[in-house]
């Protein structure tokens, strides 16, 4: 009997899990196989080694990720309040559509290598900042550290996210209103 074709979106959708769960350090290419029904070789048939893809896989989802967040962010036209208010509520809706690939990205420390930096653009820290930044030149906000802000109100965000994976803390509309109007606090607006 002639063993079925393995999909290549198995053994992502394996090592998109584990990575997110145990973290790149404590995922081997046995347990992404194991995950996902196939030989080590199967993985190795799609990609060099385990690290190699991580990274592509990170790359693809925090991409896939911050052209969503970065349409609501950089809405061209939309009053700064809405642009936040759309921005903060598609950050929690992302998280509760796609939660193993939100954890994967954003709150699972992968420690990649330093030449391993992501390009402003599709980097959600950087697209953050650049939002104030681009909000105090407009006279939008108060002068304010932009590094410092992009920080908090991401902090605020997603550490809200994490109490919510260690079963502290129960999403819903009251929550995320409530972490809407810190975020315009942070921010100075309105």
């Amino acid at each position: 009997m002639a063993r079925p074709v393995v999909k290549k979106q198995d053994i992502e959708n394996a090592a998109i899990r584990l990575f997110a769960t145990k973290g790149l350090a404590q995922t081997t290419v046995k347990d992404i196989a194991s995950e996902a029904g196939v030989t080590e070789g199967a993985l190795y048939r799609h990609y060099p080694g385990k690290n190699a893809m991580a990274w592509q896989l990170f790359c693809r989802e925090i991409e896939k990720f911050s052209i969503e967040l970065g349409k609501r962010m950089f809405e061209q036209g939309a009053p700064l309040a809405a642009r936040v208010e759309a921005s903060v509520r598609f950050i929690f809706e992302y998280y509760g559509r796609y939660p193993v690939q939100f954890a994967f990205i954003l709150l699972t420390q992968h420690g990649f290598p330093e030449e391993k930096i992501l390009d402003v653009a599709s980097n959600p820290i950087d697209m953050v900042e650049r939002f104030v930044d681009e909000a105090v030149r407009a006279g939008e906000i108060p002068a304010m550290n932009a590094t410092l802000a992009s920080g908090l109100v991401l902090g605020l965000v997603l550490q809200v996210m994490v109490m919510h994976r260690y079963d502290r803390l129960e999403i819903d509309n009251a929550v995320i209103d409530d972490v809407v109007g810190a975020a315009k606090r942070i921010l100075m607006i309105g």
